[in-house]
């Protein structure tokens, strides 16, 4: 995997214990940095032609660096990708612990924006449905500014048994959308999943179906919704703050 973007390399080099090379084509601080953390951890730097840089990170956003990734040789600070529901669950011991749940959200850009609030939030766990969704990759990574190396994310082959998996270890599963509950009306105090669905569609039926109750965000505005990156932000915050969680 490639990743671009400043934030995105320091954060994915400070984890440390990875395989790959730090290709970088131009000399500035920020760059002297990253090497420096390259270096620390026993990383290759590699110099090359910014038309080849370019190539490798399939644009020109790339801002002369760029981390290849070969394969995870492990991971710190808690951070996993992509274990079993149930091995995660067994690690969350807090009564008031949040989990979101993605349900079709495509877009890289909405997942890594998402991913960014889940790291501010603490959230325990994201889970991913395994067909229609957004893959961890360079744009969730840049948009994410690197929070996708702290989240844990699970993949569930059945978002709606995993739901089922979730409130039999006391989770209250609330869905997302602009015509549930007043989320301020609602004690989102102890165990929490929250599900996002898609803009446009919104939560596939059975989902809905599933969800001990769905809230909205209030709101007075003259479009249709929040962007679905921005919605999960604020419900984050607003579950946090009931659960009375200190940052």
């Amino acid at each position: 995997m490639n990743i671009y973007g400043y934030h995105s390399i320091e954060e994915r080099l400070k984890l440390g214990r990875i395989s790959g090379i730090l290709k970088i084509s131009r000399e500035n601080s920020r760059i002297h940095r990253l090497i420096g953390l390259a270096r620390r951890i026993e990383l290759p730097v590699e110099r090359v032609s910014e038309n080849e840089l370019t190539r490798l990170a399939g644009g020109e956003n790339h801002r002369g660096a760029l981390l290849v990734l070969f394969e995870d040789r492990g991971t710190v600070k808690g951070k996993t990708k992509y274990r079993s529901l149930k091995e995660k669950l067994k690690e969350i011991e807090s009564d008031n612990s949040l989990v979101i749940l993605l349900d079709g959200i495509t877009d890289p850009q909405n997942l890594g924006s998402i991913l960014r609030s889940a790291d501010q939030f603490a959230v325990d766990m994201v889970i991913l449905p395994s067909r229609r969704s957004a893959e961890d990759g360079p744009t969730v990574s840049k948009v994410s500014s690197g929070a996708d190396s702290y989240v844990d994310m699970v993949v569930a082959v059945n978002l709606n048994r995993a739901m089922e998996e979730l409130k039999s270890e006391g989770y209250w599963v609330y869905g997302a959308d602009m015509d549930g509950k007043p989320i301020d009306r609602v004690d989102l105090r102890g165990r929490v999943a929250i599900v996002m669905g898609s803009e446009g569609r919104g939560l596939h039926r059975l989902v809905r179906e599933r969800c001990d109750e769905i809230v909205a965000i209030p709101a007075r505005g003259h479009v249709d919704s929040f962007n679905v990156g921005v919605a999960a932000g604020i419900i984050m915050y607003e579950v946090r703050r009931q659960q009375g969680f200190e940052m």
